[in-house]
């Protein structure tokens, strides 16, 4: 699914003002972003990710709470989702409401990949991360769950939830009141995040069922998903094989982890690989390809040493140098220079 590189400033904007924020005190609410508090405050205004990233972790910083993820979470309302939050209040039932949420969440943003299927007991909603939250992982999951369950509310009535909801993280201090939020059926440091929803409630019709707003609202949506998807195929992206070429090829020098490049491209590791597969390669064959063009680019300075070389690759020992060199060219620096430059080495 193509990512969604500028979501709605709509929760930014409810942020602030839950944090009670004024044009006269903002200014570490914005800080190392160039969002100005007109921007935030425009309607249907979009926010850069990375910007929306750090505004995120300046506001836990400005609130010194650990559960302001419940806390902001309790205020987002269906109405605060714009149209997709119409066409799940006026559609027929909760079922309905969940298949829209899920295909059109992309157009609010782009946190998780939310997947739906059946299960045994009734349907299984999961929010896989599409890039590594890290510190922001409880903040951020809390705040669209606590979203999520509104509508869930909003069909069964407050406190009438039976599911199971599992989070993939340990329960955080103020662990119990999970309970006031998402029910009674709670586990923590499960391998993923999901909601369980008992087969019995997936029918339960809609208090404010409207067809024509339905129709109307799901299909503004529809036009919303269709340009986010027609801006990526008009400006497309770098492979993943390309992206992590350009990284590495932009800074010389260094020894690449995967968990560095991962965290780099705001992305998990296994979500790395898995585009990586995708695109019929491995990380280290990528890895491995890059290095050895700067090797080479290097080798044609004959007044770099061995020695100055594996330097400048980023290895700490000459030794290590020589094992990588032999396993990328099949001989040895030396060996690889005499036939190259001539030059005994």
């Amino acid at each position: 699914m193509p990512a969604q590189k500028h979501p709605t400033s709509s929760y930014a904007r409810i942020l602030f003002r839950h944090l009670r924020l004024s044009e006269d005190n903002f200014q570490t609410f914005f800080s190392g972003t160039n969002v100005s508090y007109a921007e935030l405050m425009t309607l249907d205004g979009t926010i850069p990710r990375d910007a929306l990233i750090k505004i995120y972790r300046n506001a836990m910083a400005i609130s010194d709470r650990e559960d302001l993820g419940l806390s902001v979470g309790a205020h987002l309302h269906l109405s605060a989702h714009g149209s997709l939050g119409s066409a799940t209040f006026s559609g027929p039932d909760l079922r309905t409401a969940l298949m829209l949420l899920a295909k059109y969440s992309l157009t609010r943003t782009d946190f998780f990949d939310i997947g739906i299927n059946d299960h045994s007991e009734g349907l299984r909603v999961r929010f896989v991360e599409t890039f590594d939250l890290k510190d922001l992982r409880r903040f951020v999951t809390e705040s669209v769950l606590c979203g999520l369950f509104s509508a869930i509310n909003f069909f069964v009535g407050s406190g009438q939830f039976k599911g199971r909801v599992n989070f993939a993280y340990p329960e955080p201090n103020y662990g119990h009141e999970y309970h006031d939020h998402f029910g009674d059926n709670i586990a923590f440091h499960q391998s993923v995040t999901e909601i369980i929803f008992p087969e019995s409630i997936l029918s339960m019709p809609s208090p404010s069922a409207d067809p024509l707003l339905h129709q109307e609202s799901a299909a503004i949506c529809e036009r919303q998903l269709n340009d986010i998807m027609v801006a990526e195929a008009e400006s497309p992206a770098l492979s993943t094989k390309e992206t992590l070429a350009t990284l590495m090829a932009e800074n010389p020098g260094r020894l690449w982890t995967l968990d560095e490049v991962a965290a780099k491209l705001h992305i998990s590791s296994r979500t790395l690989i898995r585009r990586l597969a995708s695109e019929g390669t491995k990380f280290q064959t990528v890895r491995d390809e890059q290095a050895k063009k700067q090797v080479v680019s290097y080798l044609t300075d004959a007044s770099l040493s061995v020695e100055g070389i594996g330097h400048l690759m980023g290895f700490s020992d000459v030794s290590s140098f020589r094992r990588s060199f032999k396993r990328w060219f099949g001989e040895t620096p030396s060996q690889y220079i005499a036939r190259v430059r001539g030059d005994p080495g």
